[in-house]
């Protein structure tokens, strides 16, 4: 059996993850599966003409859309996860060590961290048996332990270091199953999306991206990576951040 190429967004629901499907789509060059938790949000990319698939993203989940896609011999050429929290009912960017909760760490630690490497790990199988794999996990310039000047936000740094390094550990390991695979860790910049709207009071207009355009440098960020064995930790222009 032929394989077939195909790009994947992992958070369809999200806005960045949205925004790059339009793009994508309107290439028409291959075909494009989207991955979300909500029906609703899977609705509204279904209209662009792709593939869409409801995953909870529970390990069990995950294993049935991996078998999915062996059976139809995907190749994946794009491979983007948006998935992340910043904060939720409940909770908020910690700013002093006496607001940690165990109940909030798990949360964050859960969709920022473990979520994007369950991901990763199930889909492994056919990444190593893809012929170029392009792939890009959302994390963030304030998971650089070297570029944390100001502290606080304890749980969103953390969760994105622990996402950092975790990467570079996948891209070890993709380095000897498949070296013509590359990972990268992005960050976006600050994107006008519900995660960081309580936050935009202090951003400057010129700073604050639409997800249209967010989602286009993502693209180009990705379109310029070449597989090298190592992780990549890169920002929306393309340049290294400090781990």
């Amino acid at each position: 059996m032929s394989s077939i190429s195909l790009d994947i967004v992992i958070g369809a629901g999200s806005a960045i993850g949205r925004a790059l499907i339009e793009i994508w789509s309107g290439e028409g060059a291959q075909r494009i599966l989207a991955v979300a938790r909500s029906a609703d949000s899977l609705a509204v990319v279904e209209q662009l003409g792709v593939q869409t698939h409801q995953c909870d993203y529970s390990e069990a989940a995950l294993a049935a859309l991996a078998i999915q896609l062996q059976e139809q011999s995907a190749d994946i050429s794009r491979l983007v996860i948006c998935n992340g929290v910043l904060q939720g009912e409940g909770y908020r960017p910690e700013r002093a060590l006496n607001q940690l909760k165990t109940s909030a760490m798990e949360q964050v630690f859960e969709i920022n961290t473990f979520l994007p490497m369950r991901v990763l790990a199930s889909l492994a199988p056919v990444l190593k048996r893809s012929a170029a794999p392009r792939i890009a996990v959302l994390s963030a310039r304030v998971g650089s332990i070297g570029d944390n000047g100001l502290g606080g936000w304890y749980s969103y740094r953390g969760s994105k270091a622990a996402l950092n390094m975790m990467l570079r550990c996948a891209a070890l390991e993709m380095r000897r199953v498949n070296p013509a695979a590359k990972i990268m860790a992005y960050h976006p910049g600050t994107v006008d999306t519900p995660l960081s709207q309580p936050f935009q009071a202090n951003v400057a207009p010129e700073k604050l991206f639409s997800p249209a355009r967010a989602a286009k440098a993502l693209d180009t960020v990705l379109a310029s990576l070449e597989a090298d064995g190592e992780l990549s930790y890169l920002d929306w222009r393309g340049e290294s951040i400090p781990w």
